[in-house]
């Protein structure tokens, strides 16, 4: 049988598509517009066109599938676009993987700090997108990863474009707050894992790195990874947030949107030992994992400090 994935072309879902093809799976790959899956390093013979709003191409995306992988989440945009994503898409995927017979199990990536919150709209949305996997009736996987990292990321990218830019690098908050940094690659090696059977009944499981670094750390960890030494200086949320609204309404892509802001402080970690306990492995930890960091240039780092959309 075959693994349908959706946003197979993302940071993420590039991943798990090789690590499925590696291990031999045969995989289906849901992918926006005709072209797309040439972004995968090895791109599957089965492809299928649609997005997650539409149930038709669903219904096709899911025939004779047996499992499904569903990565498809926005955390740019505001409430009405994390509602149509992740709860609404989410709740779609369900819907057509349960009207097909033939899945086995749901495999599903949210986000540690998932809640039932409204005022913090991300992670709402993806917590109303949990309830749906729950109430959908299939066997399922929710996996809710701390921050990933890795090449094309958005956060270690972030940090560095600063870094790169200025000789003193600001950070909202206090960055006492913890994160849990885990590597792309371990995550997919997760995601692969629980769609490959070896976990019995249901599960929520959150995971993260192997260590819990605050965001102070964080940033000193990616100054040294690139050889440079920069002075913090801690901004409060109240300074920031006028400016942060201004690009979110007048930049394509900024650095930090609304939505962000509201998580910036917040903690988020997972148990220590979940990736070991349930899978088997030690994921790796940030630093001496972040090289792709050095390969930011300095007009990069400039357009994602201006809220411009990266060069192609």
């Amino acid at each position: 049988m075959t693994v349908l994935v959706t946003g197979a072309t993302g940071l993420l879902g590039r991943r798990v598509v090789q690590r499925l093809l590696d291990t031999g799976q045969e995989v289906r790959v849901m992918v926006h517009r005709p072209g797309r899956e040439n972004l995968l390093a090895t791109p599957p013979a089965d492809v299928c066109y649609g997005d997650v709003s539409d149930p038709n191409a669903l219904t096709e995306a899911c025939r004779d599938i047996s499992e499904v992988i569903h990565l498809v989440a926005v955390i740019r945009g505001g409430r009405r676009q994390f509602d149509a994503i992740n709860r609404q898409g989410t709740a779609n995927v369900v819907a057509a993987a349960k009207a097909a017979g033939s899945v086995r199990r749901f495999v599903h990536v949210s986000a540690v700090g998932a809640a039932n919150t409204p005022h913090l709209q991300y992670l709402h949305s993806k917590w109303q997108g949990e309830q749906a996997v729950v109430a959908g009736g299939l066997p399922y996987v929710i996996i809710r990863p701390s921050l990933i990292f890795g090449p094309g990321d958005e956060f270690t990218t972030a940090v560095a474009a600063l870094v790169r830019l200025t000789p003193v690098t600001p950070v909202i908050g206090s960055g006492s707050n913890r994160l849990q940094p885990i590597h792309v690659d371990d995550v997919a090696r997760c995601v692969a894992a629980a769609a490959g059977g070896n976990i019995r009944g249901s599960l929520t499981l959150a995971i993260g790195g192997p260590e819990r670094l605050s965001y102070n750390r964080i940033v000193s960890i990616v100054a040294r990874e690139m050889g440079r030494k920069r002075l913090r200086v801690n901004v409060p949320i109240w300074a920031v947030r006028p400016g942060i609204a201004a690009l979110d309404l007048l930049t394509p892509r900024p650095p930090i949107n609304r939505a962000m802001l509201q998580l910036i402080t917040l903690r988020n970690v997972a148990e220590p030992d979940s990736v070991a306990r349930v899978f088997g492995f030690q994921p790796r930890p940030l630093a001496g994992n972040i090289g792709h960091i050095n390969d930011i240039t300095f007009g990069e780092a400039l357009r994602a400090n201006l809220g411009l959309a990266p060069r192609r």
